[in-house]
């Protein structure tokens, strides 16, 4: 399985049979070898760093952090520091989400009086609790284990970001070297010319950068901050009780 966060989060996987969702939230492609490729599209990803913090640091503050980093850099480290916030938050920009849930009518939402600091690392982990949410129904309808998430896009360049993630999801997130649109078609060139199918040219051309793996101090903190997050959902009318297990 893995998860891009760009714009949006995309989450994608390869199974042996196909997946069924009554929902309408996962679609599946077919694999060249015969294998399904599930997966669905959040309207929730890191479009409101974009939107809400600038180069400069965020809301113009042009902050900077005691080994001089500047703008997003220095949020980052400020956000090591203050996880797990303890805010439940859910950055999503526009109305309406349509993946791991379709509620045309759902808005994000945040604590009021937040710093900038508060808001970008309580706005991460509440795009790691949706990608856990996400994760919890793909298990429910593949009754297959999850051991590891593999990462792509930009919001797998924050290494905080990639460890409020590993440990929401108390899962390994494995980040690859070359994670590009480009590098996947050179795979899908090389998988009939130089190697004889996809599986064997993407093991050989694919090359891991870090593994992150969960602390038992993390996972355990956040665990009931994610059960406060479903509730919220549920409570808001965007998911139905005990839709999660």
């Amino acid at each position: 399985w893995n998860t891009t966060i760009g714009t949006t989060m995309v989450v994608k996987g390869v199974t042996t049979r196909q997946l069924e969702d009554a929902a309408g939230t996962l679609y599946s492609h077919r694999h060249p070898q015969g294998y399904w490729m599930p997966g669905g599209a959040s309207n929730t990803g890191a479009d409101w760093i974009t939107k809400e913090f600038s180069a400069d640091g965020g809301d113009g503050t042009n902050g900077t952090d005691g080994a001089g980093r500047t703008g997003l850099a220095a949020l980052d480290t400020e956000a090591a520091r203050l996880i797990p916030t303890g805010l439940i938050t859910w950055p999503l920009c526009q109305t309406g989400e349509r993946f791991p849930f379709i509620a045309p009518q759902a808005r994000g939402f945040a604590p009021p009086g937040l710093s900038a600091a508060q808001r970008f690392a309580a706005g991460m982990e509440g795009v790691a609790f949706l990608e856990r949410y996400a994760y919890d129904v793909i298990r429910r309808l593949s009754g297959e284990p999850i051991r590891a998430i593999y990462t792509a896009g930009g919001g797998s360049n924050s290494d905080t970001w990639l460890t409020i993630r590993c440990n929401v999801l108390d899962l390994p997130i494995k980040k690859m070297k070359h994670g590009t649109g480009a590098m996947g078609a050179a795979i899908l060139a090389a998988s009939r010319t130089h190697y004889a199918n996809l599986t064997e040219a993407g093991r050989a051309m694919t090359h891991l950068e870090k593994i992150l793996t969960p602390t038992p101090e993390l996972v355990r903190r956040y665990a009931p901050l994610y059960n406060e997050f479903i509730h919220t959902l549920q409570a808001k009318g965007y998911i139905k009780k005990r839709s999660h297990a």
